[in-house]
């Protein structure tokens, strides 16, 4: 049966953790990001190298390099939330960061991601849009998966 997102979490802590485990990222100080609207799909993604066979005139397919994927953040403005000034800051920065999405009642699980933070745009200010604000993360290592703390 599947789970709904509704109750996730996201959080934002400076720089990347001593070792890319539960226990690094725990060392961190996360300030949680209020006003949430969506976290975008989070991942890698693989480039298929072609490698062509002439004598049986297929082309095969293999993994070559991976990549983080490109999350947008979603978020309603909440005016001095520290979590958002983070969150801008981070995007601000020319270093990378860390984030935690916590799945406590849906899956009871963590995903951290570690990247740059960057894209920090306000929402369109028409009269079928609210205020608010959307960014992207790019992860620059695989996420980790954990038991939420």
């Amino acid at each position: 049966m599947s789970t709904s997102d509704i109750t996730s979490k996201f959080f934002v802590a400076t720089g990347k953790p001593a070792t890319f485990t539960k226990v690094g990222y725990e060392a961190m100080t996360w300030v949680q990001v209020k006003g949430v609207v969506s976290i975008g799909a989070t991942g890698v993604s693989d480039n298929i190298i072609d490698v062509p066979d002439l004598e049986s005139g297929f082309t095969l397919g293999v993994k070559g390099a991976r990549s983080g994927t490109e999350t947008e953040v979603a978020l309603r403005e909440v005016k001095a939330d520290p979590g958002q000034v983070a969150f801008k800051a981070a995007c601000d920065a020319f270093v990378e960061y860390s984030f935690k999405i916590l799945e406590p009642t849906a899956s009871g699980q963590a995903e951290y991601i570690t990247g740059v933070p960057s894209n920090w745009r306000r929402n369109e200010r028409s009269t079928t849009t609210y205020a608010g604000f959307t960014a992207t993360v790019r992860s620059n290592y695989p996420s980790v998966f954990a038991t939420a703390p």
